[in-house]
């Protein structure tokens, strides 16, 4: 048979539709600008199909919007709650090709033949192209609306992308990749990435979307209902200051009570309250620092119904009581599904306040329904459920599962197909857990200002940091692959502008206590989740136990070294927790945060600095007693040993099971606290400083009365402490501020961090300094 052999033109034309519609946009006719409007915040856009609008929020941040119509319609924004912004100085500059509109940090240009929008710094080469918009008419779920995509051309082979939530591929940067922007069990959807280059997308818009960026030289954004397409371009460079951007659009996050960031004690689940009571009691009977005990489901009769199963758990105010008087803080797991057979459910079916009655399958019982948390109404009827059986008798926290809302067993979520109280639930397909999280805050926020709220969920979406929520990693296996999974899940979801995440430590699908090699992933686990913003155990064993003594002997040992650890940085965490909410800062860090133009510290994506000090390595391979790492460039001390390394080069480093590797950066002074079994159990005093020298360094130590909202209005202190490394002396500054309880006296044991002084876990017994500090300045040299 003769071979037909294709002009290479041809080929290429197939080569290209390979890519469809990953190029789609570069074949579209042109739209020019034919109009031009400034106004007093921006400048409008009439386009030869379509109306584009640049609004100036800050110097820094552009927001773009296009309407397929000549006008905008009105909209309520729910993720974004900033509606107004301080006068901007700016300046537009109109020629027969461009406009551009330029701030003290951005140029923006729009090109009027094809309406391409270019930002780039005043100085420098093009960060982020906006090269089409398009809206496609379309119908889904019955409504008339359209299909909102943005094609963005890219420059250079080395941009990085991260953020866009919790997801479970198990990977880093998404340069190169496709995401589905859609909630589900282990998967978190944040529409907001940061680009290496130094700016963020925030792309506004509550449907099932994706991020598109496969074909390397363009990105795709696209939703599946769009009225306008809306998008914010916030600069940096510096990732902070992108976050912070985000934050000022959808809210900071409120400091959680002290408690909240000591040990946590979890399983799936306490069938009792007997059993509760006594893992609470054991645990203080071993000295083992614990805040917090968990109540999963089933403790009710019936789902939704918030009433104890007397049988099981007798007297749940006397239970949360003891519990109480044992510093113990409750959570509880709390649902959005009902099932009939109760007055709870019959009433809000009267109401009108379900979603839908979904038939399910597998572990759940057929005719539950799902409550329609888009309803001011029924939020509140939700949080006084709660209110009444719960938070009346003193339960501390919550935890709100299966808010994506629950897909397990369908492959669609059950908003794309059903209505909302607001309408389409196909619009507003990944705004469940905000609407829900948001009526339990300010439920209880309504309901007391003396007890700080803290929510649990299984999913979150934009702004979801306002509502005092952290998430977890869902339900994932009890393995080494989703071990090494959760690194990069984690520090991307840090990295879309929500602080707070925690996983289950040892996997929560399942896991044998009594098996040597599950021991050892649970402790490896447990290093890392040491150093997550929320340290957490939980998870399903086949044994029906959970606790630190579960693991043996051997273990137990190394898991209370690390708890330890945990309690001896309540000072440094919680005042990394008082600059997220005061700075819109990020405790878990990956890498590139701090070596954004390190392109090796940049594609890292299993190690992550933990406040501004810790380097932190967890060991994900069964059997590793050697870890490779990169050190970036700064210098390095082993925090075991005191050992110093020079940064910007890979290193062997010991791993045996008891030491994961961490490091702590020249420049770090590392408040610790005395060892305690329980946040609030002792004031910080004595309070160890480390002072890590070989560069500059500063911190702000924060402290407040630990639970309630009176830090909102002033009732906090914080000391700033400085080194200058040429001059070698320690400034502890004078104090600021003040609050019930604050200790005006207080003594600092100061420890210049050397080889084998200074080092481990616990307090140094031979500090070089020891200071009496009473709230005015001092120096301190070696």
């Amino acid at each position: 048979m003769k071979k037909t052999v294709l002009p290479i033109r041809i080929c290429a034309i197939l080569i290209f539709a390979l890519f469809a519609p990953a190029v789609n946009a570069q074949w579209n006719p042109l739209n020019p600008v034919t109009d031009v409007q400034k106004q007093a915040d921006g400048i409008q856009f009439t386009r030869k199909v379509g109306t584009l609008r640049l609004q100036v929020c800050s110097d820094a941040i552009i927001r773009v919007l296009y309407s397929p119509a000549s006008s905008f319609p009105s909209r309520k924004d729910y993720v974004v709650i900033k509606d107004s912004w301080a006068p901007v100085k700016w300046d537009m500059q109109s020629t027969d090709d461009a406009v551009t509109l330029t701030t003290a940090q951005l140029k923006v240009t729009v090109d009027k033949k094809d309406s391409s929008v270019t930002f780039s710094p005043l100085e420098g080469k093009p960060l982020f192209q906006q090269t089409e918009l398009t809206m496609t008419p379309t119908v889904v779920n019955g409504e008339k609306t359209y299909y909102a995509e943005l094609y963005s051309k890219l420059w250079g082979s080395y941009e990085g992308f991260y953020g866009l939530g919790q997801h479970q591929a198990g990977v880093w940067n998404y340069r190169g990749e496709a995401v589905d922007i859609s909630q589900d069990n282990t998967n978190i959807s944040i529409p907001f990435f940061l680009s290496t280059n130094g700016y963020g997308i925030f792309w506004n818009n509550t449907s099932r979307s994706r991020f598109n960026n496969r074909f390397l030289n363009a990105l795709y954004l696209s939703s599946e209902v769009a009225d306008v397409t809306d998008y914010y371009f916030i600069y940096g460079p510096d990732f902070d200051q992108i976050i912070a951007g985000y934050r000022d659009l959808t809210g900071a996050p409120p400091l959680f009570g002290k408690w909240a960031y000591g040990f946590w004690q979890c399983k799936n689940k306490y069938n009792t309250q007997e059993e509760l009571l006594g893992i609470a009691h054991k645990y203080r009977e071993q000295h083992i620092p614990v805040d917090n005990i968990v109540q999963d489901w089933f403790w009710w009769y019936t789902m939704g119904e918030p009433v104890f199963d007397k049988s099981r758990y007798p007297d749940p105010k006397g239970m949360v009581d003891d519990l109480h008087n044992n510093h113990f803080h409750l959570m509880i797991s709390f649902w959005p599904f009902f099932r009939p057979g109760t007055k709870t459910y019959d009433e809000m079916d009267k109401l009108g306040y379900f979603i839908a009655k979904t038939k399910t399958a597998g572990f759940h019982p057929a005719g539950q329904a799902l409550y329609d948390a888009f309803n001011p109404a029924a939020r509140k009827y939700y949080w006084n459920l709660m209110n009444q059986a719960l938070f009346k008798i003193g339960v501390d926290a919550w935890w709100l599962d299966t808010t994506e809302p629950e897909t397990e067993d369908r492959q669609t979520n059950i908003l794309v197909t059903n209505q909302t109280f607001l309408g389409n639930g196909a619009r507003y397909a990944n705004m469940f857990p905000l609407m829900t999280t948001e009526g339990v805050y300010e439920g209880q926020r309504a309901a007391s200002d003396q007890k700080r709220v803290f929510i649990l969920s299984r999913s979150a979406f934009a702004g979801e940091q306002r509502n005092a929520a952290a998430v977890w990693s869902g339900d994932i296996n009890s393995d080494w692959v989703f071990l090494r999974k959760q690194i990069p899940a984690g520090l991307n979801y840090s990295l879309s502008g929500l602080p707070y995440w925690t996983t289950d430590i040892g996997g929560f699908v399942s896991g044998n206590p009594d098996d040597p090699s599950y021991r050892e992933l649970f402790i490896r686990w447990f290093e890392f989740g040491t150093f997550n913003p929320i340290l957490r155990v939980h998870g399903t064993r086949s044994t029906n136990q959970n606790e630190l003594w579960s693991y043996g002997p051997d273990a137990q040992k190394i898991l209370t070294s690390y708890d330890r650890l945990r309690y001896r940085m309540l000072p440094y965490i919680y005042s990394l927790a008082w600059m997220t909410t005061s700075q819109a800062y990020t405790p878990m860090r990956g890498l590139v945060m701090d070596f954004r133009t390190d392109t090796e510290a940049a594609n890292v994506g299993d190690q992550f600095m933990f406040g501004p000090a810790f380097l932190v390595n967890p060991v994900t391979e069964p059997g590793q007693a050697v870890r490779r790492l990169y050190l970036p460039q700064a210098k390095w001390y082993d925090f075991w040993s005191g050992a110093q390394s020079e940064g910007g080069r890979y290193e062997q480093v010991p791993a045996p099971l008891d030491q994961m590797p961490l490091f702590v950066r020249a420049g770090s002074i590392l408040p610790l606290g005395p060892d305690e079994e329980w946040s609030t159990e002792k004031p910080a005093d004595p309070l160890e400083l480390r002072i890590y020298r070989g560069a500059d360094g500063e911190f702000t130590l924060y402290e407040d009365e630990n639970d309630n909202y009176n830090y909102e209005k002033g009732a906090y202190a914080t000391i700033p402490l400085h080194w200058d490394d040429a001059k070698q002396t320690l400034t502890i500054g004078d104090r600021k501020g003040s609050f019930p309880g604050m200790l005006d006296h207080r003594t600092f044991r100061v420890v210049f961090v050397g080889e084998n002084h200074g080092v481990g876990i616990a307090p140094s017994e031979n500090p070089d300094k020891r200071v009496e500090y009473s709230g005015k300045q001092i120096r301190v040299s070696p």
